[in-house]
């Protein structure tokens, strides 16, 4: 029997053929593949720039493909469909840069959601020259322009821009018209470690993610073996299949920085001296996961305290009528979220949740106002990740207050965790009435990916979760559920809650305990 999948997101690879399999072309469709499930299949297409006779130690030979026959392989793809995100790797020489750029400019005017990121690899990792000396003078003159993102490693950034240090070189690629740049690591001194940093302008925008100005540098152990053919190829296509997966940019960077670790793992093993990174599917351990770097967190010296007992079923109420009306139908995990800013009603509400709320079976969490949390004695604070670095998070720590902090994706699950918080909510889910989360809705495809990369820290789904669609959520690996709208609406909420734990307590049972 044929079960016909969801429509496959289309990506293209224009790159050169490497014919061990290691790098090139070859490398983008493992990588591609590797993360495409029926859920939500990516299909790759692929335009050949160049023949290359190589193995795992060099490159033999390199042969240009003509600029005719790369206009023809592209003619005859856009007969099936546009790709939403391009892919571009090895160009040989000045005529395909021109060919190019000019290709890329006419399609964005058809297609404007259209992503590009160019790999601008010239060398082979051996150090065997595969381009002309001059693409990349004629990649800064005219392609630049068209890229959303860059992934040059240090010796290509150097090139590129005869600029040092790197900040210097990224701020040229960005007046080139670069709106995103990807420095790897590989090639740095530092023999215990690799870092790789992002550079995101202003004009990055995706998919409906806001755009900033951002810096994020992400570090994982250096892996010392020779097996390793294709890193900097399967790094950009992996970020290319997370973009065409939804996630934000610094969300792919993320995950394609943990997929380069899990490559480097579990490599394929050719010969005593060669092989190439492995291809596993979505990266789906912790220890695949970087550190980061940036952000200027201020990171207390212990772990917050953990939670008295799971969390359950967490009603998120905004007054202290609808906290009584709550614990009235048995909801024993809860936060007050009040919107006022009157601080006098906010003190009587806080001080009046925080009493009612005595009973050693209740946990009840402070949205947002810290200060008042942690004079008033409260168990526990709520806090979004745009709060972190205006809270005193070492006096919440050493007072024994809970911490639950909010997290919309692999980064912030990532900045958040490195807190060692009590909880990280993850959302939304669905989409809401009570927020607007623009393009960074989560969907039941990327919760189930978080559990397997954060099993040590109880993760708290929230966001348009109610009794239709719960075991769904739950499905995925979460044990926790946070609720507004639903159990507001609830005409019975004695009831209500009571299905709702039920639905919960039998989904721990079945999970390991977190």
């Amino acid at each position: 029997m044929i079960h016909v999948s969801n429509q496959a997101t289309i990506l293209w690879s224009i790159a050169g053929s490497d014919n061990s399999a290691g790098a090139g072309i070859q490398a983008d469709l493992k990588t591609i593949q590797s993360f495409s499930t029926p859920e939500q299949p990516l299909h790759l297409c692929t335009l050949v720039t160049a023949i290359t006779a190589q193995h795992s130690s060099g490159v033999d030979s390199c042969m240009a493909v003509s600029v005719a026959m790369l206009h023809q392989q592209a003619m005859a793809l856009l007969k099936d469909a546009t790709p939403a995100v391009i892919k571009i790797g090895l160009l040989v020489n000045k005529l395909q840069v021109l060919w190019l750029a000019e290709f890329l400019q006419e399609l964005r005017q058809q297609h404007t959601a259209l992503l590009v990121i160019y790999d601008p690899v010239a060398l082979s990792s051996s150090g065997s020259r595969m381009a002309d000396a001059d693409l990349y003078q004629a990649v800064m003159q005219h392609l630049l322009p068209q890229l959303d993102l860059l992934t040059p490693n240090l010796p290509e950034l150097e090139a590129l821009t005869k600029a040092a240090p790197c900040q210097q070189a990224v701020q040229q690629l960005f007046e080139f018209g670069v709106k995103a740049v990807l420095v790897k690591g590989g090639h740095d001194f530092d023999t215990q470690s690799c870092t790789d940093q992002l550079f995101i302008s202003p004009q990055f925008s995706y998919r409906g993610y806001p755009a900033y100005s951002h810096q994020i540098s992400l570090r994982s152990p250096r892996q010392q073996h020779q097996f390793n053919h294709g890193t900097g190829c399967c790094f950009s296509s992996a970020l290319a299949a997370a973009l065409a997966l939804g996630y934000a940019l610094e969300d792919a960077f993320v995950v394609a920085k943990s997929y380069i670790n899990q490559g480097l793992s579990q490599p394929v093993v050719l010969t005593d001296s060669s092989g190439t990174l492995g291809h596993w599917g979505f990266p789906a351990k912790a220890d695949y996961l970087p550190q980061l770097l940036t952000d200027n967190l201020l990171q207390p010296v212990k772990a917050f305290a953990p939670l008295k007992a799971p969390l359950g079923l967490y009603v998120i109420v905004p007054s202290v009528a609808e906290l009584q009306r709550a614990l009235t139908a048995g909801v024993k995990t809860l936060q007050l979220r009040i919107k006022s800013t009157d601080q006098a009603l906010l003190r009587q509400e806080i001080q009046q949740a925080i009493q009612l709320c005595q009973h050693p079976d209740l946990q009840l969490f402070i949205n947002d106002h810290w200060q008042l949390a942690l004079e008033l004695g409260a168990y526990g604070v709520h806090l979004g990740q745009e709060d972190i670095n205006s809270t005193n998070l070492a006096a919440l720590q050493q007072a024994g207050l809970r911490l639950g902090l909010s997290s919309h994706g692999f980064y912030k699950l990532l900045r958040a965790q490195q807190l060692k918080p009590s909880y990280l909510a993850i959302g939304a889910v669905f989409a809401t009435q009570t927020k607007e989360m623009g393009g960074k809705l989560q969907g039941l495809q990327k919760l189930a990916r978080y559990p397997a990369l954060f099993p040590t820290t109880p993760l708290v789904a929230i966001g348009g979760i109610n009794q239709s669609n719960a075991k769904a959520v739950l499905a995925c690996g979460i044990q926790h559920l946070a609720v507004v709208q639903a159990f507001a609406t609830a005409a019975e909420p004695k009831l209500w809650v009571q299905q709702m734990q039920q639905l919960i307590a039998k989904a721990q049972l079945e999970q390991k305990p977190c």
